[in-house]
């Protein structure tokens, strides 16, 4: 398929005499391929495939916490609340907190990534998720339970923006 590579539109101009529009009014040289710059041959990455591939890799990782995070909560449920020496429901409400906000985290992180960029929204995000993994393995009360839940919610959803 050839492209135009070359279009000149002159100005029509108004009368009875000029009703018609002549070819010589309309120019499109359309014999000529479209041919691609030099800027436009160049790789759009400074880095190489294995490079590539590792950072992929990593953030597919880092995608998979936010799942893995939620779903290996559930059997220790009943642990929790015993330990805790809490209700079932207290301990459902962890769920709940953490969903909520796993829910509406993104939308501000994305935002905020717009505007300072995404990496240093990913790795404060993965930051704070890591904090928040460290608090509840050191945790023993219900509070610090449902705190660390909501940050450990907000650091995972943050650190797969999908836009």
């Amino acid at each position: 398929m050839a492209l135009a590579s070359q279009i000149t539109l002159q100005p029509l101009q108004k009368g009875p005499e000029h009703d018609e529009v002549s070819r010589d009014q309309i120019n499109l040289d359309v014999e000529q391929p479209h041919k691609a710059t030099e800027s436009q041959k160049a790789p759009y990455t400074v880095f190489s495939k294995p490079e590539k591939r590792w950072i992929v890799f990593l953030v597919a990782l880092a995608g998979f916490f936010s799942p893995l995070s939620a779903n290996i909560y559930f059997p220790a449920v009943n642990y929790l609340a015993r330990d805790l020496h809490v209700s079932l429901e207290l301990i459902n409400l962890t769920i709940t907190a953490y969903l909520v906000c796993q829910g509406i985290v993104p939308s501000l992180v994305g935002d905020t990534a717009d505007m300072i960029g995404r990496r240093p929204v990913y790795i404060g995000a993965f930051s704070v998720y890591l904090a928040a993994n460290i608090g509840l393995a050191l945790q023993n009360s219900y509070p610090a339970l449902l705190v660390l839940r909501i940050l450990q919610s907000s650091g995972s959803s943050g650190s797969h923006d999908e836009r």
